[in-house]
């Protein structure tokens, strides 16, 4: 995400978002091919030919943030790629070798991916290809940035943000890229946008210029009206129909970039029972997704935030997953390249970006394949007497192991 997406990465960590995933690269790379057959998604299907982009304003002159990275701060850092070495059992499903992919979005048949990439353009574009196949379709082509997809949980929309009005605004889509139409217009920069189970509604996080604090908001796309829920960054919302549940990662301080993740219940539309579930003593832990049934979180941490190079994706960056409540918490990557911004499949894979191949691509790993995998090469630690997981120490062969599935912390809202 240059974004150092981070989730543009986007990682975010927010360390971003991503944008931002929590990098960015540059240069076109190879022509893309047009898929043998359209996505089958909700009985509708995309055009084989790349779509016309709807027509929306020219993006200003004026200065505007280019890019966020996976701590939620617009700073326009290269990422830099490092080659390491294929694990058994990991899957890649793009392949950029000039330029990145990031922010990877899965539909609900599990047959189609949406990212983001700069293989065409400094600028990042939005992307369909089918998770089995290596032909894309460019579904953006704007002059300015179109970052972040979101499925809507029928599979016919794409919710996505673009600075195309001048900042960084939520926009929607038909899933053949027709039809773009803007859905927030303020003078935050709103990113990350999140759908409802209903699809009736999209959490997102807005950077506020006046407290210079990331927002979490909720807006109805009908009557767009707009609530705010708290602070934090990088939402996502709980598949769950028998509660409005939202993950989101924030900052222990104010400023800070240790951050955790948090779960925040919605009771006719207010906020309540904010609770932190799962914290790290020497990562930050952020860029929280659903597992597709809502029992489960997956999220990546990053060792030492504070260091200089954290926000460029060096050092350790790994994917975990745990329950929704922070227990029961398994790393599925290896801590030995760029691992962020995570997401779930209805099949039960994980996606995520990495640079184990040399540039940043999307890759997956099946959670149970992964699971056994580190739990061989990595024993759990002894349990606690409370019937809890012990808290592992950081060690030089394990640098993550301290993240802690922590007791959960209800706080007041």
């Amino acid at each position: 995400m240059n974004y150092r997406m981070l989730k543009w990465l986007a990682c975010g960590v927010v360390f971003g978002a991503v944008v931002c995933a929590s990098g960015c690269s540059l240069l076109p790379s190879a022509g893309t091919d047009q898929p043998a057959s359209p996505p089958a998604i909700a009985q509708t299907a995309p055009p084989q030919s790349q779509p016309e982009p709807a027509h929306v304003a020219a993006v200003p002159q004026p200065a505007v943030p280019s890019a966020i990275n996976i701590f939620g701060e617009f700073d326009g850092i290269e990422r830099r790629s490092a080659p390491a070495g294929i694990e058994f059992g990991f899957q890649q499903h793009t392949t950029c070798d000039e330029g990145y992919d990031a922010d990877a979005a899965i539909d609900p048949t599990g047959k189609w991916l949406a990212f983001t990439s700069t293989r065409h353009n400094e600028r990042p574009d939005i992307y369909l290809q089918r998770v089995d196949g290596t032909s894309v379709i460019q579904l953006t082509s704007d002059s300015a940035p179109d970052v972040q997809p979101a499925f809507s949980p029928d599979g016919k929309r794409i919710a996505f943000c673009s600075t195309r009005s001048g900042n960084w605004d939520i926009y929607l889509m038909d899933i053949d890229g027709k039809n773009a139409e803007q859905i927030t217009n303020t003078p935050a920069q709103e990113m990350h946008p999140s759908f409802s189970p209903d699809g009736n509604r999209l959490v997102y996080c807005a950077l506020s210029p006046r407290s210079d604090q990331w927002e979490m908001w909720v807006v109805d796309l009908t009557s767009r009206e707009k609530r705010i829920i708290g602070q934090g960054l990088f939402p996502a919302w709980s598949p769950r129909k028998d509660v409005e549940r939202i993950a989101f990662q924030r900052a222990r301080q104010r400023g800070s970039r240790w951050f955790s993740i948090w779960t925040v219940d919605l009771v006719n539309g207010e906020p309540t029972r904010v609770t932190e579930v799962a914290v790290s003593s020497n990562a930050a832990v952020i860029s929280p997704a659903w597992s597709p049934d809502g029992s489960r979180l997956v999220f990546t941490t990053i060792l030492q935030p504070n260091r200089p190079d954290a926000a460029q994706s060096n050092g350790p960056q790994d994917v975990w997953l745990a329950s929704a409540d922070g227990s029961g918490r398994q790393r599925l990557t290896d801590g030995d390249s760029t691992n962020l911004s995570p997401v779930w499949a209805v099949d039960n894979r994980i996606y995520f970006v990495s640079d184990r191949s040399g540039h940043e691509n999307i890759w997956s790993v099946h959670v149970e394949a992964a699971k056994t995998a580190t739990a061989a090469a990595n024993p759990a630690p002894p349990a606690a007497k409370n019937g809890a997981a012990a808290e592992s120490r950081p060690s030089a062969a394990n640098p993550n192991a301290a993240v802690s599935s922590t007791e959960q912390k209800e706080l007041s809202h």
